[in-house]
């Protein structure tokens, strides 16, 4: 693995415009965040298949109702086909767009899987470019969750800690909205409907991961300056209405607002992050806050030193209280990860290490106060170690060991708790039926996986 490849990884991991296409390792959900890609007229079919064989175990979870349970899979981490395109307008700027969609080659069927299975459903968008920048607007990763390319050493499979310990998991879709899921009894039963028939044609993410990809955004990324770029977001809600009856502590109001500023020069990338959520986790009792304003900020830095890189990030998602009660569910994660990559042989060796702690946070006496995956109390980490064999400039095998401990801790009644962190769109988890769902709190995963992945 040369040092232009590295070099141009990591400035497709920060997506800047005008760049050649590289293989690039921003997460395992978004692979080609360069959009103009082409210095002149054209268009350019690209993507990535990264098939990874893999041998599960769940552990019993915290309080001992579930049993080991151990699956064979094949895991399609990030897989993604697209289409980009680009016009010269003179003057020097230019029209450009980006369609992608995800595919599968194992024809995995279940929702984690076809997330982002149709055109737009990735990083999609049209945009201008020009002497002041790209401005943007369409589906796509925020600034924030682009900011993990700037740490982030890991390209084979969905093992990074990017979208899982660090982000509290991954997300997409448009901004939640009360309005899109009113919910009222009638003869029939208790139904779900909106106040003007459908509300919304996309889906909807979730209002805990900051991990996002959201639809219905806007987005300015500066140019480049001596390494530096900077990059703006915010996102428009859908329906906004006087008032909701479903709701009586007022109207929430989404709204999300994200920025990275990232510096590269020689061996050397750093990146800042911010995002800022409102109103994703609305509490409708009276007294709750309907608009609750959740912050991240993640700091990363990385050092090739020639035969390999190391990367460390470091970031603080603070939650806000949303009780109607005087028990506060307000909540500090803070998580860290350390990984890096180093040559060896005709490949690289990779590993790496993150850790997840909460603060400013305290449990009930009978129920813990968990946001995301993450529960009070719980001391999550994930371990990962592998190697690549590269075959080509395109093509590699490799094979990894990967383990979430999600840590547990124990309740005022005895009871035992822990955090639910999981692979991206991982293999099926283990639920009561030990099927496809959530996974049990407390459980842990260990994967050890053989695969190939292609870039085209």
């Amino acid at each position: 693995m040369n040092k232009k490849l590295i070099v141009l990884a990591v400035a497709g991991a920060l997506g800047a415009p005008g760049l050649a296409l590289a293989q690039t390792s921003n997460t395992p959900t978004s692979i080609v965040p360069s959009p103009g890609v082409a210095s002149s007229n054209g268009i350019t079919l690209y993507g990535r298949l990264d098939e990874t064989i893999m041998a599960n175990k769940f552990s019993s979870n915290a309080t001992g109702t579930i049993q080991e349970l151990k699956k064979g899979d094949v895991y399609s981490p990030g897989n993604a086909m697209g289409v980009r395109g680009r016009e010269d307008l003179g003057g020097g700027t230019a029209a450009w767009f980006q369609l992608e969609i995800g595919v599968w080659p194992d024809a995995r069927m279940e929702a984690g899987a076809t997330t982002g299975n149709n055109w737009g459903g990735r990083n999609s968008a049209i945009g201008f470019s020009s002497g002041i920048g790209d401005v943007l607007a369409g589906n796509w990763d925020t600034p924030y969750k682009q900011t993990f390319g700037v740490w982030n050493s890991m390209t084979s499979g969905g093992f990074s800690a990017a979208g899982i310990l660090v982000g509290n998991g991954d997300s997409t879709g448009a901004l939640t909205n009360a309005n899109c899921t009113n919910t009222v009894s009638n003869a029939t039963g208790t139904v779900t409907t909106a106040p003007n028939g459908v509300c919304v044609t996309e889906a909807t993410s979730n209002g805990t991961a900051f991990s996002r990809r959201i639809n219905n955004s806007v987005q300015y990324w500066s140019p480049i300056m001596g390494g530096f770029q900077v990059k703006l977001m915010t996102a428009l809600a859908n329906y906004q209405a006087p008032g909701n009856a479903a709701f009586a502590s007022g109207l929430p109001k989404a709204q999300e607002y994200s920025a990275n500023a990232t510096w590269v020069r020689g061996p050397i990338s750093v990146g800042l992050g911010y995002d800022s959520h409102k109103g994703l986790r609305p509490n409708a009792a009276a007294g709750g806050d309907p608009n609750p304003k959740d912050t991240g900020l993640q700091l990363g830095v990385k050092f090739n030193f020639g035969p390999g890189e190391i990367g460390v990030g470091a970031e603080k998602l603070s939650y806000a209280n949303t009780s109607a009660t005087a028990a506060s569910n307000e909540m500090d994660v803070q998580s860290w990860v350390v990984n890096g990559r180093f040559n060896i042989g005709p490949g690289a060796i990779f590993a790496s290490y993150s850790a997840s702690d909460t603060k400013s946070c305290t449990n009930a006496a009978a129920a813990a106060v968990s946001i995301g995956s993450a529960t009070c109390g719980a001391k999550p980490k994930m371990y990962t170690l592998g190697y690549d064999y590269v075959l080509s400039k395109r093509t590699k095998m490799y094979v990894a060991y990967s383990k979430i401990d999600n840590g547990t801790t124990t309740l005022a009644n005895g009871t035992a708790v822990g955090s639910t962190y999981y692979y991206i769109a991982g293999p099926a988890a283990n639920n009561n039926a030990g099927t496809n769902g959530g996974l049990a709190a407390g459980t842990d995963v260990t994967s050890f996986g053989v695969g190939i992945q292609h870039v085209f």
